[in-house]
């Protein structure tokens, strides 16, 4: 399956790789877990090419949690909605309704979700650690720039069922269609699957190998693999 260690194909398969690299591969392998998936499902308001999403994004990949994605980037209808729950346009926004917890910030989301959901990190490491994590992930920001503003109008075709997006953080592949769902305002529900995540079995269950992204559109009887075909058919059928 195409990974960290694929050659990339394309310049823009080169330049999605590098915002992995310039993140050491965060997100790349699942940690074990101290407590079962949330139900309901965690929901975070986010765009692809915010920083601090991203620091948020590589906890739940590397926690092996799937959540909602609400795609907030600019031009989304979705803010008014974010203004609404939380006050403020910002991103991210986790609401874990399961803890009765709905928090901003990407530092106070990942302490909130290693305590509640892995180990807990010392008040030191992210004093020390903070300004780093989101230097390179800025810098990552900056290499990829897509999926920071929404591209198609308020009467673009919309999904008749949610999205499903199997995926991992670190994969470009699986980068290159978040930054599409961001683009064309789609909610997905993203089941993460880095290395070592409980979840692969079901994903090969389902589609019948281990490789990512595979994206489900149940309304329209969808099933499918390959990175560049799904951004395909994401834009032909709901790009307005």
């Amino acid at each position: 399956m195409p990974s960290l260690f694929t050659p990339p194909r394309t310049l823009n398969d080169a330049s999605s790789l590098l915002a992995s690299v310039l993140r050491g591969g965060r997100g790349l392998i699942a940690c074990p877990r101290s407590a079962p998936d949330p139900s309901p499902p965690l929901v975070l308001y986010e765009f692809e090419a915010c920083p601090y999403c991203r620091k948020v994004r590589e906890t739940l990949s590397e926690l092996d949690l799937s959540y909602v994605s609400r795609p907030s980037a600019a031009g989304s209808a979705r803010r008014v909605e974010l203004e609404a729950l939380g006050g403020r346009v910002r991103v991210p926004y986790l609401i874990d309704e399961a803890a009765g917890v709905a928090l901003y910030e990407s530092e106070d989301i990942i302490d909130h979700l290693r305590r509640t959901y892995g180990r807990p990190r010392p008040r030191a490491l992210r004093a020390l650690g903070a300004p780093l994590n989101t230097a390179t992930a800025a810098a990552a920001s900056a290499a990829r720039p897509r999926g920071r503003k929404v591209t198609v109008g308020p009467d673009a075709p919309r999904p008749s069922e949610p999205l499903v997006l199997w995926s991992f953080e670190a994969s470009p592949y699986c980068r290159k269609v978040r930054e599409v769902l961001c683009e064309l305002d789609l909610e997905a529900r993203i089941e993460n699957v880095a290395k070592r995540s409980a979840r692969r079995p079901e994903l090969i269950a389902r589609g019948g190998k281990m490789q990512v992204p595979y994206l489900e559109d149940p309304g329209r009887g969808v099933a499918m693999y390959e990175s560049d075909d799904i951004v395909r058919y994401l834009r032909e059928t709901y790009g307005g």
